[in-house]
């Protein structure tokens, strides 16, 4: 494993910018998202680490040492294409034993490290069907084997998981994790999937048009991140304008025309000044009557229900305009029952659950 490093790493193509000023340190053994929209540089980052792409500025390192001159089969990186690319006419044994046989590894060797990694990724039983005998998840095992036989120093994954339906991608989720953590080789995914950020990623590098506008732990990024674009991307999320009406003490008062809303001061800020606020649906309670220990209460009427299983979505309008999503389990709510279209709620949630960002950002 080794560390990788992109400094001030700029691509493009003719007049147009595909990356812009790219700086990014990922360290030992850690396994970090890129995570963004499509066509805004994920990929094109990814290949610049393979070597697929050779930045038109900027360095690129892997442990230690600058790679943007050679070629991708002198940088000892494994790369999962998102299609996998397997070899259609060899049985899962020869596909994994590939990149070892293009090396000259003995028979021996390239024998112990095939079963070795048929393994890790639970082929065992599998060895001589072809890709077109294989579920989608064991197709995606096979090239992640083929990736590690080699024992690159960083693996890449473009979209590893994005051909593969939603149950089974969950499952792999977890194998996925599971090998990174066993092995502890330096990892670099690329996904537009936020559940998938979260569940696999150590840190994640969040980017908008060519850039990285934000870096952090899921929990960092989720819970507390610095931009509104990053809270909107990441999750659900509740985003409405405001005003300061008083910036004295440790809370802030503002209002959004008839809702007045108390939030921790964590920024200093003048009377007058229009803000964003935002809060994420799980922590915005819910109940027939306006709860007497709250700080922050909100009424309006149930629009729409929307059952998942686990909880329920309900989006709540309210006079001013604006519109809440609350999410709450789906064995009951605090109002003690079912909520319906057309009902008047309150909802309410605490200060330090909201989160304030320029009217800028």
């Amino acid at each position: 494993m080794a560390q990788v490093e992109l400094e001030d790493v700029s691509f493009a193509l003719g007049t147009t910018e595909i990356l812009r000023n790219v700086s990014l340190t990922i360290a030992e053994g850690e396994c970090l998202a890129l995570l963004g929209p499509s066509g805004c540089g994920k990929t094109t980052t990814l290949r610049c680490i393979a070597g697929f792409v050779v930045p038109t500025h900027g360095n690129v390192r892997i442990g230690g040492k600058s790679v943007v001159t050679l070629r991708p089969n002198q940088r000892n990186v494994g790369l999962v294409f998102q299609d996998y690319a397997l070899f259609p006419h060899m049985s899962v044994r020869q596909n994994i034993a590939y990149g070892l046989e293009r090396r000259k590894v003995g028979k021996a060797e390239l024998a112990r490290r095939v079963g070795e990694m048929v393994a890790i990724t639970h082929l065992g039983g599998l060895e001589e069907r072809r890709p077109d005998q294989l579920s989608g998840g064991q197709r995606q095992r096979v090239a992640l084997a083929r990736a590690l036989v080699i024992k690159p120093d960083v693996l890449l994954l473009d979209e590893p998981l994005g051909a593969l339906d939603r149950l089974l991608r969950q499952q792999m989720q977890v194998e996925l994790k599971r090998i990174q953590q066993d092995l502890g080789i330096t990892t670099v995914f690329v996904t537009h999937d936020q559940e998938e950020a979260l569940s696999l990623a150590d840190r994640i590098a969040v980017m908008f048009d060519g850039r990285i506008v934000e870096t952090g732990s899921p929990e960092q990024l989720y819970h507390t991140p610095q931009q509104r674009g990053v809270m909107s991307f990441l999750g659900t999320s509740n985003i409405w304008q405001a005003k300061v009406i008083a910036a004295d003490g440790p809370y802030l008062e503002l209002s959004s025309g008839d809702i007045r809303v108390r939030v921790a001061a964590k920024t200093q800020l003048s009377k007058d000044a229009t803000v964003q606020l935002g809060i994420r649906p799980e922590h915005i309670r819910i109940s027939a009557e306006p709860p007497e220990d709250a700080v922050n209460i909100v009424s309006g009427r149930i629009e729409t229900t929307v059952y998942k299983g686990a909880h329920v979505e309900i989006y709540v309008g309210t006079a001013t305009g604006i519109e809440f999503l609350a999410r709450q389990p789906a064995v009951s709510t605090e109002s003690g029952g079912t909520v319906r279209s057309g009902d008047l709620v309150y909802l309410s949630f605490e200060p330090e659950d909201v989160l304030l960002f320029p009217s800028e950002s």
